[in-house]
């Protein structure tokens, strides 16, 4: 272990931007996905198919973690809207370029 530790003074060397990927540019269909907005569709679904199960998921929650859950579908609304706006925006800046 200790030679393996030896040279410690040298680490920031070690590390440069070349060790890192441009990963972070690309574009994946699920980068199109809002995850509060998944869940609080996957939950809708469960409540409309298993009405039972749901309920007896959400009986046991207490008052805090339904809080939690009400703010977070709360934002998967509003995340819901600005994202319907920014689709709307990027229509009418693609029509006005056309």
């Amino acid at each position: 272990a200790k030679a393996f530790h030896e040279n410690d003074d040298d680490d920031d060397d070690d590390y440069s931007d070349d060790d890192f990927s441009d990963d972070e540019e690309l574009q994946s269909p699920i980068d199109e996905v809002d995850p509060f907005v998944f869940f609080v569709d996957t939950v809708k679904v469960l409540q409309a198919s298993d009405p039972m199960r749901f309920q007896n998921l959400t009986q046991t929650l207490d008052f805090h973690y339904q809080a939690l859950a009400n703010g977070v579908a709360q934002h998967a609304e509003q995340r819901r809207a600005e994202i319907g706006k920014e689709k709307m925006e990027k229509a009418s800046a693609a029509t006005v370029a056309s």
